[in-house]
């Protein structure tokens, strides 16, 4: 869309996280906000984040002119929900401003966008209602009307929350404020008394001119081209946004928002808006209260006497937690060693049922390759192989080998050469592997 002025107007999604707040069914291969744990209003089907907030764009005609800014782990992801979207593929992920550095970039060299163009930039996850996504096209002239470098989206509190940063007034304008500070997730006390002073929280979206980034950059000595600065990707700083330039800017507004936002970072958010106090195989006693359990397994999980507690299982972990305690879980599975996860992707998926590390170690996974599509090409790299099927048939090329592969079949995979595999129906395969 364009402004009142008649600037094009862009937004840009950031599809960050390395999977840990809502482990163990996030983790580095299926970030939260591909998960499919929502319900589209339209459909009643099952839907993620992504897709949710893309169909809220499109019903507020933003998504034209939007781009998705992901590490290029999450690109097959990516297609698959959202079909044909433009992607700001990042080499690696590093943190918020080299993304929005990345997309700015792209916005100039792929879509040909002007420096006095604008971008609305904002997390690829929120949960808000539609009005939410309307208000972004206000932005503009407030920028414009303020003369402000920068515009912030923020949400009016509905309680003394210490989950989100806030945003602190200064002075007020038309339907803006000038922005004092920033204030990170403040004690209770203190999240009254910013609160009492007007403060919004921080919800991650800002408005600006692509050439306010651009300059940025040509600052750093670095290059505005989208291929060029992918290519010297790892020169960036790898800080927030917020840090390298919202910090510093001293001509910054915010907008404030009041209606209906969530961020859905923990399992405790995640929580209050789950229809049913149960997902998956599962089975509640009538002497739980306020429990919640979550299993992505076939194996069933009984909760007993719970009080407003969160019971997740995958194949990749168990949690167990209080609600009110799931904010500490990125810190803790951080500590974890790593370990292969379920793998996701346009193909199919993989879960992992197995794993030993070292040299002498084992995978075992199920993978179900869906009808029609490919599942490599792979090597092995020396590690010993073997598929046993257990549905549907496909073709298996291996080296100058081809084989046909039904429900029954056992085939050892020897050597290097690599091998790629197309599905004919909907395929089900064990795979072990061993070697390390």
């Amino acid at each position: 869309m364009r402004t009142d002025r008649g600037e094009m107007m862009y937004t840009v999604l950031l599809s960050g996280g390395s999977g840990k707040r809502l482990w163990p069914i996030s983790g580095p291969m299926r970030s939260k906000q591909y998960l499919m744990f929502l319900k589209d209003s339209r459909t009643g089907e099952p839907c993620s984040m992504v897709q949710r907030v893309w169909a809220q764009l499109e019903k507020a005609n933003l998504a034209g002119n939007c781009i998705v800014c992901a590490d290029r782990t999450q690109k097959e992801l990516l297609r698959k929900q959202l079909g044909g979207v433009r992607i700001s593929e990042e080499p690696e992920g590093r943190d918020t401003f080299p993304a929005v550095a990345l997309s700015c970039a792209y916005l100039k060299s792929r879509l040909h966008a002007k420096d006095d163009d604008i971008a609305c930039i904002l997390p690829v996850d929120p949960y808000a209602e539609q009005a939410f996504f309307e208000s972004l096209k206000l932005l503009p002239s407030v920028l414009e009307s303020s003369g402000a470098s920068i515009v912030l989206m923020g949400v009016r509190p509905s309680s003394p929350s210490g989950k989100y940063g806030y945003i602190v007034p200064l002075l007020y304008g038309d339907g803006y404020f000038r922005v004092r500070c920033f204030q990170e997730k403040p004690g209770e006390e203190q999240a009254r008394d910013l609160i009492a002073r007007g403060a919004l929280w921080n919800c991650g979206v800002f408005c600006l001119k692509i050439g306010t980034v651009l300059k940025k950059l040509a600052g750093l000595g670095l290059p505005g081209d989208y291929d060029e600065l992918y290519r010297v990707y790892e020169k960036l700083p790898a800080v927030s946004f917020d840090y390298e330039i919202l910090e510093k800017s001293k001509d910054l507004v915010a907008v404030p928002f009041d209606g209906m936002w969530k961020d859905l970072g923990t399992w405790g958010a995640f929580a209050e808006i789950m229809e049913q106090p149960a997902r998956g195989e599962c089975f509640i006693d009538s002497s739980c209260s306020g429990a919640r359990v979550v299993n992505e397994t076939q194996i069933p999980v009984v909760a007993l006497g719970l009080k407003d507690q969160m019971v997740v299982a995958s194949y990749d972990g168990i949690l167990v937690t209080d609600k009110n305690h799931s904010s500490r879980l990125k810190q803790i599975v951080s500590n974890l060693p790593p370990r292969p996860g379920l793998e996701e992707s346009y193909w199919g998926a993989a879960v992992v049922l197995d794993y030993r590390p070292g040299e002498n170690g084992y995978l075992v996974r199920r993978v179900r390759v869906h009808a029609g599509q490919k599942f490599g090409p792979k090597c092995r790299e020396g590690l010993g192989e073997v598929w046993t099927v257990l549905s549907g048939s496909g073709r298996l090329v291996c080296g100058e080998t081809e084989r046909r592969l039904r429900a029954g079949d056992a085939v050892p995979l020897c050597g290097e050469e690599p091998y790629s595999l197309s599905a004919d129906t909907e395929l089900l395969f064990l795979q072990a592997r061993t070697g390390g």
